[in-house]
């Protein structure tokens, strides 16, 4: 009975080794995942750094070993009240706060992401959002134009669209706008968006943000865009975090999808 206990023992942790071993290279410590599970379902370290042994993030965050990915899968969800369904990482603070950082103060995330299952429609695949650049306000800032709350608009979204990566952006609805309006949401709208020209369709590729004061450099691959101007000068005036993961443009029954991050990092 002794050898048999300490045969199990050996093998139990000759396999939790070799997960280890396969397992992604990327360190949740500073981010919070959101599932498409009710109102509102998150989970943050400590809690999250032992993902994979919790079954409820595992429907919707979990490592391939095949290729040491971290998956992000998403379906429209019956319980989940949002309009579009999410699977995403949102960037922390070292306090285990919201992060929160200007144009100013700068900031670069770099990855290796692919494209994984999707489901089809009329031989169209629906969006996904895989990272993004989000806005918050200041407590004053919210009192100074009577916020609901200290949401801002988001200055990026990055959308894997039928084998291509596409980016939107904001600008002012209109140059005159100065002062405290600035803050106020409608004083931004979308750009007509840029497509990069090489397509990655379902493989692997390389992905780079890097914020500098009144710039933003978005990379695939080597392909760059560049955005900068007034409009990016203004942008110092909010707080801003990084989100990647998996959000599904489309709700309809049978929709679904999957994106894969090979490795995920965040500087300031």
């Amino acid at each position: 009975m002794k050898k048999i206990r300490t045969y199990l023992l050996l093998l139990l942790t000759s396999t939790t080794l070799i997960h280890a071993q396969k397992a992604p290279k990327i360190d949740l410590t500073l981010w919070k995942l959101t599932i498409p599970e009710g109102s509102v379902t998150t989970y943050k370290a400590p809690k999250l750094l032992d993902y994979s042994e919790n079954l409820e993030i595992t429907k919707f965050m979990f490592n391939d070993l095949s290729d040491r990915s971290l998956v992000f899968y998403v379906y429209p969800s019956i319980k989940s009240k949002r309009s579009f369904n999410k699977t995403d990482l949102k960037e922390q603070n070292s306090f285990g706060g919201d992060a929160s950082w200007s144009f100013k103060q700068g900031a670069k995330l770099k990855a290796s992401v692919k494209m994984g299952e999707i489901s089809k429609k009329n031989d169209q695949y629906p969006r996904i959002i895989f990272a993004q650049i989000g806005g918050r306000l200041k407590e004053d800032q919210v009192n100074q134009i009577g916020a609901k709350d200290k949401s801002a608009p988001s200055i990026l979204k990055v959308f894997w669209d039928n084998g291509y990566v596409k980016l939107r952006s904001k600008r002012l609805a209109d140059p005159s706008i100065t002062g405290i309006d600035v803050l106020k949401e409608d004083s931004w709208i979308d750009d007509d968006g840029y497509t990069f020209k090489n397509k990655v369709d379902f493989d692997k590729f390389n992905f780079q943000i890097e914020i500098s004061d009144g710039k933003m450099e978005v990379s695939v691959n080597g392909e760059k865009k560049v955005y900068s101007g007034g409009d990016y000068k203004l942008w110092n005036s909010f707080d801003n975090y990084f989100t990647v993961g998996c959000n599904l443009q489309g709700d309809e029954t049978g929709a679904f999808a999957n994106v894969k991050f090979y490795s995920l990092d965040v500087t300031h």
